[in-house]
């Protein structure tokens, strides 16, 4: 098998890659990297190795540059003023966009370059097809999700794969097109690979219908900005009825339900998870920067809902608006007395006692909380249903009413009913604005719609933003060491 040589171990993750034994220096001799002939004996060794790609993963969606990259939604506020640009979509006015950048570079990188790592070892491999099938599908599956993040955020970044490692320091920028036939591709072999079910100790790891889940949302986004690939709207909708129509997932009653710690294995509707655990060191902190530092909270306080957001945020039955937003102080302060005088975050406060829970401070024992991620759930799957057959078929299905209209009901919403194909395709992406509140997901609407000249202007009318706004700059950082990559249109 081919080995990687310290240059790229320094730039896809060899870090990671020799944490598993955290006794291994990048300056060691290469030999002593894991081959399939080291280590590697029993499945469980190469399940043991992909965990470290769970733990780049994991710190990033526990950690505020994740959500904060996305502040030009209308979502999310940031009190912090230098990094006030991405919530006007003005990042050439921050000092250091890198702060914000860097992390979703490098803890992706680092992902993929543990996929690439597995996905040559399992070559030389002494286990049958059978048994490397399941290992080969999950490192797809996680080598995906991340070019799908990384593309979503940086437009064009170079493409590495298990078959040209040694290229990473020099490899040039691939073109979006390329990056998305690569996590088709990678989609659809897990989708193959990947059991239907897990059960025990495995039960975060992907499955088949996760496989399904993420490539219908893959296949939406294709059809939209900077692809415009119309004809992937049938594509995603039928991937996601594929999920839908088993009746395997279903929406949890109660929608605040979802985000406590103790329903987190048990709730019906999650499709792909990422569950943080400290004592493997998968330590996050978000749960802490959502919180307020006043009020008895004891948080950082360095992002949180917007007001002119829950404004217009339909009260329904109010089961939603509890699930999404914290708005009274364990002191008893309402949110509008407090110092920013904005609404805060509720999905992500229970990581678990070590957080202090859902309902107590911030209780941060030496540095480490759990915390999970939901990455794609049942009710997302519905929603990209109703806009992909809507968009397909050129006006609502009963169907595709159907599946909003289960949302809807779900926040005590009435049903939609008689809407053209143009109203209704606002109403679901009102629909996934308010369902998916905080969880990674409008800004990525937004740029895939070309809806920020209309979003910026409602909240900061004075802002000028142009193509070159939907995507970040690739963190300056990186150009001394990917030697190929070029900075983004429009940035300096």
């Amino acid at each position: 098998m081919k080995y990687i040589d310290s240059c790229l171990r320094k730039m896809l993750a060899a870090a990671v890659l020799f944490a598993v034994t955290g006794c291994i220096s990048l300056d060691e001799d290469i030999d002593a990297q894991p081959t399939s002939d080291k280590f590697f004996d029993e499945t469980e060794d190469y399940y043991n190795f992909l965990m470290s790609g769970y733990t780049s993963m994991i710190q990033l969606y526990g950690s505020d540059e994740l959500y904060c990259l996305g502040a030009g939604a209308e979502d999310i506020y940031v009190p912090i003023d230098r990094w006030k640009g991405f919530e006007y979509a003005d990042i050439n006015s921050v000092g250091n966009p890198d702060e914000l950048t860097n992390n979703p570079w490098n803890l992706s990188y680092k992902t993929i370059g543990i996929c690439n790592t597995m996905l040559q070892i399992v070559r030389d491999s002494d286990l049958s097809p059978t048994e490397l099938a399941p290992i080969v599908g999950e490192a797809k599956f996680l080598r995906a999700l991340a070019y799908f993040n990384m593309t979503r955020w940086f437009k064009e970044v170079p493409l590495i794969t298990e078959d040209n490692m040694t290229e990473a320091a020099t490899h040039p920028d691939t073109p979006v097109a390329d990056i998305y036939a690569q996590i088709v591709s990678d989609l659809t072999a897990a989708e193959g690979s990947l059991p239907d079910g897990r059960g025990g100790e495995d039960f975060f790891r992907p499955t088949s219908w996760a496989a399904k889940a993420l490539l219908s949302k893959v296949y939406l986004t294709m059809a939209g900005y900077p692809l415009n690939r119309t004809e992937y709207y049938a594509l995603a909708r039928d991937k996601a009825w594929e999920v839908i129509s088993p009746e395997k997932f279903d929406l949890e009653p109660v929608y605040f339900d979802l985000w406590l710690w103790d329903n987190r294995k048990t709730n019906k509707e999650f499709i792909f998870t990422f569950f943080a655990d400290w004592r493997r060191g998968d330590q996050t902190y978000v749960n802490c920067a959502i919180r307020p530092w006043e009020g008895g909270e004891g948080g950082w306080g360095d992002w949180s809902g917007d007001k002119r957001f829950l404004e217009e945020f339909p009260e329904g039955d109010g089961s939603r608006v509890k699930g999404t937003f914290y708005l009274t102080l364990i002191d008893g302060t309402p949110w509008y007395q407090t110092a920013d005088n904005q609404p805060f975050v509720g999905k992500l406060r229970d990581a678990g006692e070590n957080s202090g829970g859902y309902a107590g401070p911030w209780n941060y024992p030496n540095g480490n909380a759990d915390g999970f991620f939901s990455v794609i759930r049942f009710s997302e799957v519905l929603l990209i249903y109703a806009e992909a057959a809507n968009l397909a078929e050129g006006k609502p299905s009963t169907e595709a009413y159907e599946a909003v209209n289960r949302v809807r009901r779900r926040a005590g919403l009435g049903d939609l009913e008689g809407l053209n194909q143009s109203a209704f395709d606002k109403a679901v992406l009102d629909e996934r604005k308010w369902e998916l509140t905080f969880e990674n997901h409008r800004w990525f609407d937004i740029c895939r719609r070309r809806l920020l000249p209309e979003v910026i202007g409602r909240y900061y009318p004075e802002r000028q933003v142009d193509d070159h706004n939907y995507w970040m700059p690739k963190p300056h950082d990186q150009f001394g060491i990917m030697t190929g990559i070029k900075q983004n249109e429009g940035y300096l």
